[in-house]
């Protein structure tokens, strides 16, 4: 067993690596180039690499607080990657079972992390965790409850696109702060103040999002001023 262990645990490291590094090819190569797509593909095959070792992990040793909730990201971090990735194939509306499977899962698992959230409100601890478990189980939700919404129905002239980068984009935002938090005590100094702990949890989604943000504004100006031009031709 242990060697299993030390076996996904070295898997689990290696594809997180990789997913951090490859996950910023497809940012800043040309969108739907070949370098685009098969940098994306493997960001792909490393996040669910990284989901199926954080199961497996949590799974398999003991009950800790910090792996539970790290492998709640890892499902929501694989989620959106995996969501959207398929938003490229779903630009025609091809919808699979498999696709509706995963989005029904991920509402079971947002259920639980809000649940068990609200359960250590209840609970005499001294944690942020409360707060992280029902914060990320509600976002997990927000997600996957639109994808459901979303099922069988019209969507507005490239919803696919911004879809796929919107959630990529999360997806490495979670990626990052998982690896960030899980590594911050080692890269801070001793004297470090109690904040830059708590820092790490909240700039990431903080950066990132206004980067997303101003991504989606661009494009949109772009696709609104491309609309103009061929109604005046």
């Amino acid at each position: 067993m242990k060697t299993l262990i030390v076996i996904l645990l070295i898997t689990h490291i290696a594809a997180g690596m990789i997913a951090l590094l490859t996950g910023l090819v497809p940012m800043f190569s040309k969108k739907g180039g070949k370098l685009h797509n098969r940098s994306g593909l493997i960001y792909v095959y490393c996040m669910i690499t990284v989901a199926i070792t954080a199961l497996l992990l949590c799974g398999l040793q003991p009950f800790k607080m910090m792996r539970l909730f790290l492998t709640g990201i890892a499902v929501f971090s694989f989620y959106l990657c995996f969501t959207g990735w398929r938003a490229t194939s779903q630009k025609m509306g091809r919808i699979t079972t498999f696709d509706r499977g995963l989005t029904y899962v991920t509402l079971v698992v947002s259920a639980s992390m809000i649940g068990f959230g609200l359960y250590l409100v209840s609970q005499p601890i001294n944690s942020i965790f409360p707060i992280l478990f029902t914060f990320f189980g509600v976002l997990t939700g927000v997600f996957a409850s639109k994808d459901v919404r979303q099922f069988g129905k019209p969507t507005e002239r490239m919803h696919w696109f911004f879809q796929h980068f919107i959630r990529m984009g999360g997806s490495y935002i979670a990626t990052f702060t998982a690896a960030l938090v899980n590594n911050v005590d080692r890269l801070l100094p001793d004297n470090a103040p109690d904040w830059s702990a708590t820092a790490a949890w909240i700039l990431p989604s903080l950066i990132g999002g206004m980067l997303i943000g101003r991504t989606v504004k661009y494009y949109k100006e772009k696709f609104s001023t491309s609309a103009r031009k061929v109604v005046a031709v």
